[in-house]
């Protein structure tokens, strides 16, 4: 029998089944049967919202509560954590009896606490694939004093929007639908973005975009559009265009409205990402994309002259027992250029290339050429920073010649690559300059006469370039291994490129091994190099503990100098360098293979917590370990999972992740995941290859658990290999944050015949109540009600339509989904109780929330009794 079903609710079906909706102050209806009528029984209970649950107070419901909140001075409060049904419109239904039949209900305001590094999650229940243009709902992050300039923003044509809280504070959200009508579920919870739009809170180009066309676009549509090519298209097909009117009135059209107060040069972002919205919706692009901003990692700081203890923090000395590196092997230097003249680094150069393609930015009177030479930036007190010579030292400075300081591979060869100007870099440059480093086409015309092996970014932000992503998957793909620095914002927000697919991401240690207190960290995190700490002097040398290399002195002319500094940019290079020390020992290394080396633990020193953690990824580099590693390609299979471990935090009831073997083939996950653990509730393969490897979803249940925190490892059997531990941590409680579902239509229902010949009975009504939340429940009594089997539901109709139970509306069945379980009513009964619940997991068609069924919107409509 198919109970799966969206069930109907009307104001016809009071005729049919005699029932009233006359309410009091808490919004009550309360059944017209008399209870003195001996013609039955009666069946009450509770039904309870869950912790965390809210909605938005202006719904499509006619029949529900409401009040605005359609602008910043009627905000509606939000807790944290919180989940929240909601719905906008920009047009009226034209359905009689919905709130919002005649007018649009364009936007919804929030006011929220939230801490940095939390994410804001919007799922749009009505979007349409095919059509991404016609229902498409925009989220907006704001200080709360200040409604008028967003500081992050998600505006794509998608399914879902995500927003990363970037600083703890008091902010306002705002929902907004820039086309159609939809219901939508906010989620506010610990760091867990489900869509990677582009954000107004990132650095890209104001005006600047980067496309990949489907096929080449009419000349007069390009025009029409306003579009100019600034950047031919090379191999990949990605061109760069100038957004050439002042007004875009054809592109911001309608969206002008949302931000008429913003500062100028917020305007001119807003106008940027409305275009990308609008190529997104036209179906020409593959992709569309902001020319993001990347900037050095670098905390600058004047102290120089300071002991190589980072070298033996990691074990150099050790590895130059076996290998002091080869001249064979290249490391890519993605930086500001190379003060060449240096001469701990002018025997040690490669041709390199410049692709800073703003003269403005580039200082050297050009765009893109073939020197890579640092000019100086003066960005730091009238000084330049000299971040790539800084870099490059650490990567492969002249060593035992007497003088200055040692290069981690003494032999190693640095290919400088200029993307970093006087503003920054931006992903198009990068992207050139990956591509140049891989030896693959690019916009320099040219190619390097040997590509590099390691290519090293010390830089990044916070925009995720697909353009940039393309080009590292075709240099991994040509064999060149990927190390990026993760950030000095002390945050768990991912930063780029490091944390892009295929790149080794790199936190700091400081002289102790522990994390320098401005590194990134996160579940992206790979492994730890040192990058030091410049506030305080661990080591005793007066100095301060920051890392020492090549640098530049500045007077009437330009000097080679040594400096210590310190940062994520400082420790990425030791990482690229080790990796150097390992090819120069096994030169068919490949980025696989030191993926599956990495996940073995056999490149590190496990500083934190046991295995894998946030903070140090596999642990601090261990030059010695690694370069012992890599004396051949990995012969055994080796298990990862993506994500490393599951957060359920205080609300998920599900998550997926995918389990794969990234070593050599042998292995096979042959039986059931188990955990000690009973609040791990079910592990169901999802999309799996015949060795058992691929997506999983793990479910659990805080059914009758205390408040406080939870952790436990799921275990896969795997033959061929040890068996896989995967880490699950969830919470209880926490919070006396009463949930409020809504306004909830609660129904009884019996099971009827057949009536419409599909082999499936029919789901009868047979009593209906209408209920506000009271402190967070939901009390119901139905009475005369005759003897038999019978079911409750109880649900909200967020977008009016007669209907319970739909995406993006709460809904619970009670005490199951079908009949296999009823309520058997010989006699009255009292504590039918339950609990009501959002569809969390969107795609899943359902959750089981203890005794209760979470119910997806397929195909049956319930009839009233005759």
């Amino acid at each position: 029998m198919k109970f799966w079903t969206r069930i109907l609710v009307s104001a016809a079906l009071c005729a049919v089944i005699s029932c009233s909706q006359g309410k009091g102050s808490s919004g009550d209806s309360r059944s017209s049967e008399s209870e003195a009528t001996p013609t039955g029984f009666s069946i009450t209970g509770t039904v309870t919202a869950a912790e965390f649950t809210a909605v938005d107070a202006d719904t499509n419901d006619g029949g529900a509560p409401s009040s605005g909140n359609n602008d910043a001075e009627s905000a509606q409060p939000l807790g944290n954590p919180s989940i929240a049904g909601g719905f906008v419109s920009a047009e009226g239904s034209g359905k009689a009896g919905q709130r919002f039949a005649n007018g649009a209900d364009r936007e919804d305001w929030y006011r929220v606490s939230a801490s940095a590094g939390q994410s804001i999650n919007l799922h749009v229940h009505q979007f349409k694939q095919q059509s991404p243009a016609a229902v498409d709902l925009d989220l907006y992050l704001y200080s709360a004093d200040d409604a008028s300039n967003p500081v992050a923003s998600s505006t794509g044509a998608s399914a879902s929007e995500s927003i990363s809280i970037p600083s703890t504070g008091d902010y306002l959200l705002r929902v907004v639908a820039q086309a159609g009508i939809s219901n939508y579920t906010l989620k506010l919870d610990a760091g867990n973005n489900t869509a990677a739009s582009p954000s107004v809170s990132q650095e890209f180009v104001p005006g600047e975009l980067l496309i990949k066309w489907k096929s080449a676009p009419p000349a007069h549509w390009l025009q029409a559009a306003g579009l100019e090519p600034v950047r031919a298209a090379v191999a990949n097909r990605v061109s760069a265009y100038r957004l050439t009117r002042a007004d875009l009135a054809p592109i911001v059209a309608d969206m002008e409205f949302l931000h008429l107060r913003a500062s100028g040069a917020l305007r001119h972002k807003l106008h940027t990402l409305a275009a990308v919205k609008k190529l997104q919706s036209a179906g020409l692009v593959e992709w569309v994309e902001p020319n993001y901003l990347y900037r050095s990692t670098l905390i600058p700081n004047d102290q120089h002259n300071h002991l190589q203890w980072h070298y033996r923090q990691v074990r150099l000395p050790q590895a130059w027992d076996i290998t002091t590196g080869s001249a064979d092997v290249i490391v890519a230097v993605l930086d500001t250029g190379v003060f060449s003249d240096h001469p701990d680094i002018r025997d040690k150069l490669v041709d390199g290339y410049d692709f800073i393609s703003d003269a403005t930015y580039a200082v050297d009177g050009d765009g893109i050429d073939s020197n890579p030479e640092d000019p100086g930036d003066k960005t730091l007190q009238n000084r330049s920073s000299w971040h790539g010579t800084h870099v490059s030292g650490t990567v492969g400075a002249a060593t035992d010649n007497g003088t200055g300081v040692s290069g981690a591979g003494w032999k190693t060869r640095i290919m400088p690559l200029r993307v970093i100007g006087t503003s920054g870099g931006n992903s198009a440059d990068v992207a050139q300059a990956v591509r140049y480093a891989a030896g693959l086409a690019n916009d320099s015309g040219t190619v390097p006469a040997r590509r590099a092996d390691i290519i090293n970014m010390s830089f990044g932000g916070a925009g995720r370039s697909q353009t940039l992503q393309t080009a590292i998957d075709d240099a991994r793909a040509a064999g060149v291994i990927v190390v990026a620095a993760a950030g000095n914002d002390n945050s768990e927000t991912q930063f780029y490129p490091a944390a892009m697919n295929g790149v080794i991401a790199v936190s700091a240690t400081d002289y102790n091994r522990n994390k320098a207190p401005y590194s990134n960290f996160g579940s992206w995190v790979d492994l730890a190099a040192p990058g030091g700490n410049m506030g305080v002097d661990a080591n005793g040398d007066g100095y301060g503990d920051g890392v020492i290399s090549t640098h530049v002195n500045e007077g009437s002319g330009l000097a080679p100098a040594y400096s210590v500094l310190q940062g994520t940019s400082m420790a990425s290079p030791h990482v690229a360098a080790v990796l150097a020390l390992m090819k120069a020992v096994n030169r068919q290394l490949s980025p696989d293979d030191v993926d599956a080396l990495l996940s073995q633990g056999k490149l590190t020193r496990d500083i934190g917590d046991a295995g894998r953690d946030k903070f140090f990824g596999m642990g601090l580099i261990d030059a010695f370990k690694a370069v012992e590693a890599a004396s051949g390609p990995v012969t055994v299979p080796v298990l990862a999972a993506e994500p490393h471990s599951l957060n359920f935090g205080s609300t998920h009831a599900t998550l997926e992740v995918d389990i794969k073997n990234i070593g050599a083939d042998g292995a096979r996950i042959t039986g059931d995941a188990a955990s000690a653990a009973k609040w791990i509730k079910a592990v169901e393969a999802v999309q799996t290859d015949t060795n058992g490897f691929g997506r999983y979803r793990i479910s659990v249940s805080r059914a009758e658990l205390a408040d406080g925190a939870y952790s436990t490892d799921i275990r896969f059997p795997v033959e061929g290999s040890s068996d896989f531990a995967l880490r699950a941590n969830m919470k209880v409680g926490g919070s006396d944050n009463a949930g409020d579902a809504g306004y909830l239509y609660i129904l009884l229902l019996k099971e009827g015949a057949d009536g419409d010949g599909d082999g499936s009975a029919e789901l009868q009504i047979v009593a209906q109540q209408a209920k506000a939340a009271s402190e967070g429940s939901y009390s119901f009594h139905f009475t005369n009600v005759p003897a038999g089997e019978y079911l409750i539901a109880a649900g909200s109709d967020i977008d009016g339509d007669g209907f319970i139970c739909g995406r993006g509306e709460a809904c619970a069945m009670f005490p199951g989904r079908d009949f296999a379980n009823p309520i058997a009513l010989r006699t009255s009964l009292s504590g039918q109780d339950f609990v009501v619940d959002y569809d969390d997991d969107i795609d899943s068609g359902g959750q089981q929330l203890g005794p209760v069924q979470v119910l997806a919107p397929d195909p049956i409509r319930l009839r009233a009794l005759p």
